[in-house]
C-alpha cells in the first residue's frame, strides 16, 4: 500500500484525526491534479458539517429509562454525524455522559440537559478520549463536574501531541465552535478497573472492557433503569472501528455488554435500536466477518495490499464512512491475526471465531 505523495507527517495525522484511526490510503484513489493540502482540507471540511450549535435551542432528546436519557446525534450517518450524549438525573445532580465534539457543542448539550432539569451537573463521564466525545468537556468542567474517566488518554489522533490534535480538530469544526476551549478529559477519578460508584443516591456499574475502540473505553451500566452507555464499542451500522484497539478486545467486550441484557442501549454514533440485543449481535457478526476474511488471507499468505483490494474502496474524502471505517478495520484485523499466527495462538481463535459465527447464520 502507497501513501499519499510527499505525505507529510503532520497532515498525515489530520487525517488520521478525521477518522479517529489509522488511514491507509491507496495513491491512485486521488488524481495527480489534487494536491496533499487540498485532499487534506476536503477532508477537514467533510467530517462534520458546520451547524452552528450556537443557534440551537436544544438537540433532541430520547428517554431511555427512569430519569435516563440521550442526546441525540446524527441519525443515518454512522460515524460520520455528531455523536450521542447522554445524561441520569440522580436526586442531588445529573451525571453527564460524554460531551460532544467542541464547547459550543457542549453548550447546546447543557441547554438540552436545562429542558429536563434544574439540577446542578455533578459529575461527567468519559466512555473514551476522541475529540468528538470529549472537546465540550470543558463547559462541565467550569460548571465544578468531576471528570471520571479511564486515565489511559492515548488515541492515533494523539499521538503528535494535544496541541497538534486541538489544533487539527479546529480545522474540522471552525474557530467558532472551539472558541473558549481548554483540555478538561483528565480525569479526576480514574477508572481502571470495573467500579461500581453511588452518585446522587443512584448505583452507577462503570466497566472497563479492556482494549476495543481505544486503551480508554469505558462502558457505563444503570442498573436500576437498566440502561447501557455504551461510547463507540457500538454504532448504529453495526462497524465499530478497532485501529485504536482491537477486534479481539472488541468482542470480549460485546459479550460483557449482552451478558447484561439491556433494555435500551445509546450507541455512541446514531440512532437507538429498537432491540439492543440485535445492535450488539449485528456488531459481532460485522467484526467476526471481517476477521474470517483477513484470517483466510493471512493464512493463504495474500499480502495486506490485496486483500484491501477485495474490498469495496474507501469513501473519497469520507474517512469514517461505512466503506472506509471497514477498510480501517481490516488493517488492524490483519496485523492482529498475523501477530496469532505467529504465536501458535490461531487455532483456538479461529476455533472461538467459528462457534461464534454460527449465531450470524440463524
Amino acid at each position: 500500500m502507497m501513501a499519499f505523495p510527499g505525505f507529510s507527517s503532520r497532515l498525515g495525522w489530520a487525517l488520521t484525526l478525521l477518522a479517529l484511526s489509522a488511514a491507509t490510503v491507496h495513491a491512485q484513489t486521488i488524481p495527480p491534479t489534487l494536491t496533499v493540502d487540498s485532499a487534506s482540507a476536503a477532508a477537514l471540511a467533510r467530517r462534520q458539517p458546520r451547524e452552528r450549535p450556537d443557534t440551537i435551542r436544544a438537540y433532541p432528546i430520547r428517554k431511555l429509562g427512569p430519569g435516563a436519557y440521550a442526546v441525540l446525534g446524527d441519525t443515518g450517518q454512522g460515524s460520520e454525524g455528531r455523536s450521542n450524549a447522554g445524561f441520569v438525573v440522580t436526586r442531588t445532580g445529573v451525571v453527564v455522559i460524554d460531551a460532544l465534539a467542541s464547547p459550543a457543542q457542549g453548550k447546546t448539550l447543557l441547554r438540552t440537559i436545562r429542558t429536563i432539569t434544574r439540577l446542578p451537573i455533578r459529575w461527567l463521564i468519559l466512555t473514551h478520549h476522541h475529540p468528538d466525545h470529549t472537546f465540550g468537556a470543558i463547559v462541565f468542567k467550569r460548571l465544578g463536574a468531576k471528570v471520571i474517566a479511564h486515565p489511559d488518554r492515548r488515541t492515533l489522533a494523539s499521538e503528535d501531541g494535544d496541541d497538534a490534535m486541538v489544533s487539527a480538530w479546529t480545522g474540522v469544526l471552525g474557530l467558532r465552535e472551539m472558541q473558549g476551549f481548554e483540555l478538561a478529559d483528565t480525569p479526576d477519578v480514574p477508572i481502571t478497573h470495573d467500579t461500581t460508584l453511588v452518585l446522587g443516591g443512584r448505583t452507577f456499574e462503570i466497566e472497563v472492557p479492556g482494549t476495543a475502540h481505544t486503551p480508554g473505553d469505558l462502558v457505563i451500566w444503570v442498573p436500576d433503569a437498566r440502561v447501557l452507555y455504551a461510547g463507540d464499542l457500538l454504532i448504529e451500522d453495526g462497524v465499530a472501528m478497532v485501529v485504536d484497539g482491537s477486534s479481539g478486545g472488541l468482542l470480549a467486550a460485546l459479550d460483557r455488554l449482552e451478558a447484561l441484557k439491556p433494555a435500551a442501549v445509546m450507541p455512541g454514533h446514531g440512532r437507538i435500536s429498537e432491540d439492543p440485543m440485535a445492535l450488539i449481535r449485528l456488531t459481532r457478526c460485522e467484526t467476526l466477518s471481517l476477521r474470517a476474511k483477513m484470517r483466510d488471507d493471512v493464512q493463504q499468505g495474500v499480502s495486506m495490499s490485496r486483500a484491501l483490494a477485495s474490498l469495496p474502496p474507501a469513501d473519497r474524502d469520507r474517512p469514517v464512512s461505512r466503506s472506509s471505517r471497514v477498510r480501517r478495520n481490516a488493517v488492524r484485523i490483519y496485523a492482529e491475526l498475523e501477530q496469532e499466527l505467529l504465536h501458535s495462538s490461531g487455532d483456538a481463535a479461529a476455533k472461538k471465531d467459528s462457534v461464534a459465527m454460527l449465531s450470524c447464520k440463524q
